[in-house]
This record gives C-alpha cells, structure tokens and sequence, in this order.
C-alpha cells in the first residue's frame, strides 16, 4: 500500500507548530501516530478491540461509545479520530477512573460513516490505539398498510388511520442514525393531490436492529372533500419511500400498487414478479 507521506508530514509540522504554542500534544495525538492499530469488526453492540491491550471492550449503548481500560493502564486522555484523520471528540479520565463514553448521538450530524481511530494516552504519550469501524447501514425490509394490518399500533383515533402506512427499517451498522424524513413517490395522497411525492418530516432514532416507523399522516389516501383519484384510468404503478437518514445512505423501497373500482377507487398491492417489491440503498 502507498502512503501519503505528504499528508503525514503536514499533520506532523501542524502537530509541532501548536506544541511550540502551548497547546497540548494530547489533542493532536492519534493523527499522526506511528503504531499500527487493528481494525475490528462490529458483534451487536459491542465492538471488537482485540489486538490492543489497553482498551479492554468497546461497545454501544442507547448512542453512546463506551470504553473500558484495561486497569494495567494509567490513562488520561481517550481520543476519537475521524475517518478524515482529524480529532472527533477527546474525554479526559480522573486518576484511577478506567471508564469513558462518547455520546455520538448527540454529534449525529457530524458523524460520518468510516473507521475511526481510538487513542490513549498519558499525558502526551501515546499507549496504544485501535481502529473501530462506525457506521449506521439502514434498508427498508417492509411498507405495510393500515388497512391490511389493522392489528399493529395505529393511531385510531384518526378517520383516516386506515390510509396510513408503516415502514420497516433495518440498522444493520454498528451505531444509530436518525431518520428525519420520509418520502413517499407516487403515493396514492400524491396522486390526490396532483403531485410527485409526498414528504412527512420524522425525528426517529434508528438503533442497530430493526425499528418500525409509522407515518402518522395518510399515505394511501385517494379521497377528500376536494375530490379523488380517477382510479379506473390508473392500472398499476409504483409507489417508491425513501428513507431520509444520517449518518449513512438513505434507502429507498419500491411497492406495486393495483389502482381499480368503478364507483369508488380500491387499490391493492401487487405481491411477486413482475412487480415484485424492491428494496435498495439510496443516495446520501
């Protein structure tokens, strides 16, 4: 492999230059390390640090990167390095104290996806790092239909419960994203109101594992007191959600929907080839 020694001694230069300023060597530390850390793989929450021994485990918790140190250390500074190779976030650890945590969460919108580098240190010593991989990797496995579902968590408190939706959406990553917005493409409310799409904004939390969101808003609507949609010259046509999600690449699924009836619209989704439903990862 080629290394870009160019960029090495750029960090080492600016690394030398603030020192000379007074700023601690333990903020920089990690970008410009000499040791070889070990990239690990993700098992569940927990993060695999073998190959150090100075972390003792990684793991996630509820958003948060905990560490442990192994108590042959004296630790005083754990930073996070970026996949672009600058400082994260740094926690500074009390004398004795062998436990630290990042909330990533909360940084959700700084967070990128990639390999990040753990660092300890003892002042400005390097001890010893790991490379940990972080990265949300959510896909849209089901859309289900209130009225074909009617057993699931509705709001039916709502006329129109039976025209909502839910999406089903995995995190097969190793941290949480946040899903901020779905879009839903030639939805039959689209349709009904003359348009390309229909977008309803969410704040959801997508933990590794899998997570049901519900629209809450109609998505299989087709009419109001403004009108309908003409279903009889409508014969099959998609309905495509996307997943707006951070970090990561938001995902999209496609339904097949049978749009009939001669007095009132009825659809029904269309189940196999050739308009089997199709789930793909999206753009950022």
């Amino acid at each position: 492999m080629t290394e870009d020694t160019h960029t090495d001694d750029s960090r080492i230069a600016r690394r030398s230059v603030l020192t000379s300023f007074g700023v601690s060597a333990a903020v920089l530390a990690g970008c410009t390390s000499g040791s070889d850390p070990t990239t690990n793989t993700s098992d569940g929450n927990g993060i695999s640090a073998d190959g150090s021994d100075v972390f003792a485990s990684v793991s996630i918790d509820d958003g948060r990167l905990e560490i442990d140190i192994d108590d042959g250390h004296s630790v005083e500074f754990v930073n996070l390095v970026g996949p672009d190779g600058e400082l994260f976030d740094q926690q500074r650890l009390e004398s004795g104290v062998t436990t630290t945590s990042f909330d990533i969460l909360d940084r959700s919108d700084d967070l990128r996806s990639g390999e990040y580098d753990l660092v300890a240190l003892d002042g400005d010593e390097d001890i010893g790092s790991t490379t940990i991989t972080l990265e949300a990797a959510c896909t849209i496995t089901d859309v289900l239909w209130a009225a074909a579902n009617p057993e699931m968590d509705w709001d039916t408190s709502s006329p129109n419960w039976e025209t909502y939706a839910a999406v089903v959406i995995e995190n097969r990553g190793t941290i949480p994203a946040v899903l901020t917005e779905l879009r839903w493409a030639g939805a039959p409310v689209a349709r009904l109101q003359s348009k390309d799409s229909q977008s309803y904004y969410h704040e959801t939390r997508l933990p590794p594992g899998e997570t049901t969101v519900y629209s809450r808003r109609p998505v299989y609507r087709t009419e109001n007191a403004l009108g309908s949609v003409d279903c009889t010259a409508i014969d099959v046509e998609p309905m495509t959600v996307t997943a707006v999600v951070n970090p990561g690449k938001s995902p999209s699924y496609t339904q097949q929907i049978r749009y009939g009836g001669s007095q009132s619209c009825e659809l029904s989704i269309v189940e196999g080839d050739p308009d089997e439903p199709i789930s793909v990862g999206g753009e950022n």
